[in-house]
């Protein structure tokens, strides 16, 4: 089972552009088995997911959440349904009691795509995977999760933490046993019973788009304008703005 670990609609997510429906056709359209909605800081209601179930009968569609931590990283966590255990800030060491009472998944979602580290609170959590491809994963940012993953042991992941239709499906796990539930889901990503896979030609297309903007993007830089300003012609976000700044590489990766 092909799965999208990782995503947003705008019904909860400020920062998505698409609906839930919006997305869940572009998981359709990617030939996905399942995908799961991750807002920040908000887990949709069973009832809520169970209409948009519905209406997509050929996807499974799960919860999770993505905790925005008091040391400031990222968390998906999966396989935990309760909103009121999840807040934005929640003390990293709470939200890791929560996950190893529930048996919950965790996953530290793009590692250095702000910091150039990752907080030591976070990396005490019940880690059950690392971040290593996804739309806001880029080629700078490859070697330090390689070195993170080294170091501590971690379990590669991938996901698209898409905010739109186009990228949903960039990045997955395919899952060796089917996954129906939440608590499936968990479980399956506990115990590492996944491969990693990529959409080799929808990558390498994002990439060659991306060349004339980042050319754009640089010229404009070099000429004066403002991140705003910039940002709001190429549509590029801010952590994307400061890399080019830095003269880092910002492309897509690729999964071995």
């Amino acid at each position: 089972m092909r799965f999208d670990l990782h995503t947003h609609t705008s019904r909860y997510s400020s920062c998505a552009r698409a609906t839930p429906e919006e997305m869940m056709a572009g998981a359709v359209e990617q030939g996905l088995d399942g995908i799961v909605i991750t807002e920040h800081d908000t887990i949709w209601s069973e009832a809520e997911i169970r209409e948009l179930q519905h209406s997509y009968p050929q996807l499974t569609i799960l919860r999770g959440i993505e905790v925005h931590t008091a040391s400031g990283e990222d968390i998906v966590v999966l396989g935990i349904t309760d909103a009121s255990l999840f807040h934005r800030y929640m003390d990293d060491a709470v939200l890791g009691e929560i996950i190893d009472k529930y048996q919950g998944a965790a996953i530290l979602a793009h590692p250095y795509r702000y910091l150039d580290g990752v907080s030591p609170e976070a990396l005490r959590l019940p880690l059950h995977g690392v971040e290593v491809a996804s739309s806001n994963i880029r080629q700078h940012m490859q070697a330090p999760i390689a070195g993170l993953i080294r170091k501590h042991g971690l379990r590669p992941i991938a996901s698209s933490d898409a905010h739109w239709p186009e990228n949903v499906g960039l990045y997955g796990v395919e899952f060796l046993h089917p996954v129906t539930s939440e608590t499936e889901l968990a479980a399956a990503v506990r115990k590492g019973a996944f491969r990693l896979f990529m959409n080799e030609e929808r990558v390498r297309q994002v990439n060659t788009e991306l060349n004339e903007q980042v050319s754009l993007a640089r010229r404009l830089l070099n000429q004066g304008y403002s991140i705003y300003e910039i940002r709001d012609i190429c549509g590029f976000s801010q952590s994307m703005l400061a890399a080019l700044q830095a003269g880092k590489q910002v492309h897509l990766v690729s999964i071995p």
